[in-house]
């Protein structure tokens, strides 16, 4: 995990580490800047001596606040630091303190808002106190410079921070985390952009009308100077403005772009995708759904592809769309046993790898066979394939469609023990029985664990015909009903009747030799 939020440079790591530090500042330099700008546009003809003992009072003030902010943001974000520091390193932080590091982030931009809350709420009383701003300009500033702190420190944390603690999304499951709503955002921004510059505005006339009241200035000079002022006001706010709306718009079409773009690669069937989540609202709420949705999609396309193996295309989409009922059902269907020969005694004095790499070529072009020719494997059984032909979607022929396949895997079989001999491996030998009949097809098992089965004296019979090559010495061995049903396709070589377990008479089975 380290090595995919390594930091790369010594600037960037210092860089990253002081982004919310220096933005809250940056912030609360910009409403100090704003609040004396207004002030002095409306003190008037006030003293030089108290302009004077306003500026000194606002300096050291502002140092007192500077360096309180910085230790307590500093002291807040010390898991943030400490992660920061292990990322640099190239080191895993303890999970623990990850999990504190987390929450502090998310959590920091509500901090910052009451940290900034505390501090213009003290400087306000005391400048009211000292006499030298007045209370509705302090309120507007700190209501601005709230505002510009919480949305300009989500802005760099979104954009530096979380990428770096969220490489994987997950910000909605981490507890204990204050969540603000996109309307609630909206509404804030609006309030600051509107309500504060109004409020200002009509606070700024009702100054000068106090002023023309006691002052008893003609009432030209007091109109020509409300006007300069309220103009100077009008273009600070609408720079403040056209500042928030940016930063709000930008911070909201970020993530919902980011969405835009992946869903796009999902549409096209692309499911490698994931969408990188950077808020905890309900964007990113929606981001963190559509990864769930791409990894249940990936998923399942798995599973289709992992079953596309073992049957053919179009078998395994009426399977998928739930075409086939799987509650059980008697179907008309040809089954395959194959098995190898001499199996066990090639256990015993075969190296383990080596029986496994044969085993599994084997059983790699037997299941490649039986796809090729719209069969469905309906398990391995160690060296034992049984096989579906018919089922669980019917096809006209599937008794010639089964006996296609056991030539085919007659040819692979042979083309397999040249590859085998080339490699200094004994050749391998297997038999085949097929017969066809009416078959109970359901899902079978547990409540937990079920696979598609066809039971049957159907079944046991095909079993039984495969074991019988092994006394008739022969490879592919059918019954009397598939031979009934292809002698006009292929030159079946009678077999002498025999008895079987499970059965009262003896059966007649049928060599298969090759194409008439």
């Amino acid at each position: 995990m380290a090595a995919d939020k390594l930091i790369k440079s010594r600037f960037r790591y210092y860089h990253i580490s002081n982004d919310v530090l220096l933005g809250n500042m940056i912030a609360v330099f910009l409403g100090d800047w704003l609040t004396r700008i207004m002030f002095l546009h409306r003190a008037g003809d006030v003293s030089q001596a108290f302009l004077s003992l306003a500026h000194s009072l606002n300096i050291f003030y502002s140092i007192v606040c500077v360096v309180a902010m910085s230790l307590i943001i500093i002291w807040y974000e010390r898991p943030i630091r400490h992660c920061l520091k292990y990322f640099y390193q190239g080191r895993d932080p303890d999970p623990i303190l990850l999990e504190n590091a987390r929450r502090r982030l998310l959590n920091e931009p509500y901090m910052i808002v009451i940290l900034d809350m505390v501090i213009w709420s003290i400087g306000s009383l005391l400048f009211w106190f000292a006499g030298s701003l007045p209370g509705g300009i302090a309120i507007a500033s700190g209501m601005i410079t709230m505002t510009l702190a919480f949305f300009w420190v989500e802005h760099v944390s979104q954009h530096n921070l979380v990428p770096l603690f969220f490489p994987e999304g997950g910000l909605s499951r981490v507890k204990g985390v204050k969540i603000i709503s996109v309307k609630i955002r909206f509404a804030a921004l609006i309030f600051a952009v509107s309500v504060v510059p109004l409020a200002v505005i009509h606070l700024t006339m009702h100054h000068f009308k106090q002023m023309q009241m006691m002052d008893e200035m003609t009432l030209l000079m007091l109109i020509s100077r409300m006007e300069e002022t309220v103009t100077r006001e009008s273009f600070l706010f609408m720079g403040v403005a056209i500042f928030l709306s940016w930063l709000v718009a930008y911070n909201t079409r970020r993530p919902i772009v980011e969405i835009i773009r992946v869903m796009g690669h999902v549409k096209q069937g692309d499911f490698s995708q994931k969408a990188r989540v950077s808020t905890n609202d309900e964007i990113g709420f929606a981001g963190e759904t559509l990864n769930a949705m791409i990894q249940g999609l990936k998923e399942r396309e798995l599973i289709k592809d992992t079953f596309g193996k073992y049957v053919d295309s179009s078998i395994r989409d009426e399977i998928l769309m739930g075409r086939v009922p799987l509650d059980g059902e008697l179907k008309e269907a040809t089954i395959l046993f194959a098995d190898l020969r001499n199996f066990t005694p090639l256990v015993a004095v075969t190296p383990p790898k080596e029986l496994i790499y044969v085993l599994n070529a084997y059983l790699n072009e037997m299941a490649e066979v039986i796809k090729e020719n719209k069969g469905l494997i309906l398990q391995f059984i160690g060296d034992e394939v049984e096989a579906v032909f018919g089922a669980p979607v019917y096809q006209s022929g599937h008794e010639l469609s089964a006996v296609k396949a056991a030539l085919a895997m007659r040819h692979r079989l042979g083309h397999l023990n040249k590859r085998l001999t080339q490699e200094g491996i004994s050749p391998i030998a297997h038999g085949v029985g097929i017969h066809t009949g009416s078959v109970l097809a359901a899902n079978i098992g547990s409540a937990d664990r079920s696979a598609y089965s066809l039971i049957g004296d159907t079944v046991n019979l095909a079993s039984r015909i495969q074991d019988l090559t092994k006394e008739f010495k022969t490879d592919i061995l059918v019954s009397e009903a598939v031979q009934s049903i292809l002698s006009d396709f292929y030159d079946f070589q009678p077999m002498p009747e025999i008895m079987v377990k499970g059965k009262p008479d003896p059966i007649r089975v049928f060599s298969l030799n090759h194409e008439t």
